[in-house]
């Protein structure tokens, strides 16, 4: 079995790569012990994923086959045995639970925190001094966690009669003749699974049904399920069906209408509605409280996409709000949303190719307008001309394919000579990808505003935000609206921080450039499960949609760096040489 330091080891390499220093120090062990458990480590996931040095940046955790990864990780994971006896048990005792999973009492003393923790968003873990620990949350929603822990294993805790055989047998149910077309075949065993655990403590009385269909196919599959039982389980599983049948694709696009700040975007689109109908489709036929594997870190993806995870979190609460709908995992909402900004990224970014020769510069304006979407090439034969241009357009890029010296100092310039090869057309897009905010990062990222804030250690993240946003409210380098926006955003979680880098944000309604300020704070402090020693607040006009590009080379550079590395950031010219290099 892997321990839960080992657990732990792979979750910080889930999300990027680590230094030995920094592993020993994030686990609280030695460098020595980290070496050992990354061995161990191979050995266990040995044809599935490999744990390798990476030279300056550490350790890099790569994953050949996800599925199996995750589906090892699950064996050795105790949280879900503890969690299905939670669930099945009105109340359970901490001896109670360390006899039933056979592992210390200390164990179950420590991992009991832990798990309210790590399951805050799905429910609520409870204590009764004198009777024990339970789940406090209504019939149906412990119905359906508990069904979610038996569709990942449905003998992670035994079950009188309930054998592979049995399981099969559920899981080739007819969910047309059932009249559960929507619900799928492993969900609807899974749901009978969990009322046969708990036919013992159902208290509902749902209405009387005579779904002989159903009680047929249970009976089949050698399980009995007394009358209030099948009464609770046809009613939930109809439920499912009834809240699946309303969803449609004109309802999402109208919800979708209804979001603030994405008609500036122009995103909605066919395989935008169709992705989000799709997985509401799934979420209300199928509904998955707790996550089927343990998954990976997406803040890269978060820092790169900031307002596709906002648009995220507006789309689920509507969805609450308007039609009843809950929806637990935000990641892959926000997930569809980024494939939709980046499907709409349209405007053609200005590059000029200084070329005197016509046959070359018109071959490799055609292999670069073909190979990098939204990219207009403009041809200049002269230096003269080449200024004449840039007095008119602010290039992006200069690709020099001549023999002259332009001035680089006053753009960035890409040297690539003779007829451009796909090597060529690389660098061109790497360039092109940050060239913009590389070039001058002192233009989005403004010194005056910039600042130490003085933070007390007890000093609470929402008045720290309110503190900063107040003096760059009386400095006027936010609008009393920004920043009402900038804290508001921070108050509904999910918040966005980058390698110890806190970034409150907002999409400002002025046509300004982006405004990034930033501000050292005395004392580290815990953001939404995460350490933060510095805040990055940064306000984006959503019409400028080259800006949202800022935000993933925020992320590409700041990755690069170990936490001790960011930490050591004595200010704004520290940061600002950081984004340069």
């Amino acid at each position: 079995m892997l321990n839960e330091r080992q657990l732990t080891l792979l979750d910080l390499l889930e999300q990027q790569p680590g230094t030995l220093i920094e592993l020993a120090r994030l686990t609280e062990v030695s460098g020595r012990t980290v070496l050992r458990d990354i061995d161990y480590l191979n050995f266990t996931l040995s044809g599935t994923a490999h744990i390798q040095g990476t030279g300056s940046s550490g350790y890099r955790l790569e994953i050949f086959d996800r599925r199996r990864y995750f589906q090892l990780l699950q064996r050795h994971d105790n949280d879900d045995r503890l969690l299905a006896h939670l669930l099945i048990n009105a109340f359970t005792t901490r001896t109670q639970l360390a006899e039933a999973l056979n592992l210390p009492e200390a164990w179950v003393v420590d991992r009991l925190p832990r798990l309210r923790l790590r399951y805050e968003r799905a429910f609520t873990l409870q204590s009764r001094p004198g009777m024990g620990h339970f789940i406090d949350e209504p019939e149906e929603k412990r119905i359906i966690l508990l069904a979610n822990l038996l569709k990942k294993d449905p003998f992670i805790i035994a079950l009188p009669g309930v054998t592979p055989e049995v399981v099969g047998m559920l899981t080739e149910v007819d969910n047309e003749h059932l009249q559960l077309s929507f619900i799928p075949g492993d969900y609807i065993a899974s749901v009978i699974l969990a009322v046969y655990a708990l036919r013992h403590r159902l208290i509902r009385r749902w209405p009387e049904t005579r779904h002989e269909a159903l009680r047929t196919a249970i009976e089949r599959a050698g399980l009995y399920l007394g009358t209030e039982a099948i009464n609770t389980l046809n009613g939930l599983l109809m439920l499912h069906q009834q809240r699946a049948g309303a969803v449609s694709a004109a309802s999402i696009e109208a919800l979708l209408q209804s979001l603030p700040d994405i008609a500036r975007l122009n995103i909605i689109d066919t395989p935008l509605v169709e992705d989000l109908t799709g997985h509401i489709l799934r979420c209300t036929a199928a509904p998955v409280w707790l996550s089927e594997n343990r998954q990976g870190s997406l803040n890269n993806l978060k820092a790169a996409w900031p307002a596709a995870f906002d648009l995220s979190l507006h789309f689920i609460n509507q969805l609450s709000e308007q039609h009843n709908i809950p929806v637990f995992d935000s990641d892959l909402v926000g997930l569809y949303f980024a494939c939709a900004l980046e499907r709409h990224q349209n405007e053609r970014q200005p590059v000029i190719l200084l070329c005197e020769q016509n046959a070359i510069a018109t071959i490799n304006k055609q292999a670069i307008e073909r190979e990098i979407i939204n990219c207009r090439v403009i041809i200049a034969h002269s230096l003269t001309e080449l200024d004449n241009i840039s007095t008119e357009v602010e290039p992006m890029l200069i690709i020099n394919n001549s023999h002259f010296f332009p001035d680089e100092a006053r753009h960035k310039v890409l040297v690539i000579k003779n007829i451009i090869t796909a090597a060529g057309i690389g660098q061109i897009k790497d360039f092109l990808a940050s060239a913009f905010i590389r070039q001058q990062p002192e233009r989005f990222f403004l010194a005056e505003g910039s600042f130490h804030y003085d933070n007390a250690a007890d000093e609470s993240w929402q008045a720290i935000m309110s503190h900063i946003c107040g003096r760059l409210i009386a400095e006027q380098h936010l609008t009393p609206d920004e920043a009402e926006r900038i804290c508001l955003r921070e108050q509904e979680g999910e918040n966005l921080i980058v390698n110890r880098i806190a970034i409150p944000h907002c999409w400002s309604e002025q046509q300004t450039r982006f405004r990034g300020f930033f501000i050292t704070l005395t004392s580290a402090i815990q953001v939404n499960g995460e350490l933060v020693n510095h805040v990055l607040i940064t306000c984006a006009s959503s019409s400028a949609r080259h800006e949202l590009k800022i935000f993933s080379y925020l992320a590409s550079v700041l990755y690069r760096y170990s936490g001790e590395d960011i930490i050591a950031l004595t200010g704004h010219e520290a940061f600002v040489a950081l984004l340069r290099e």
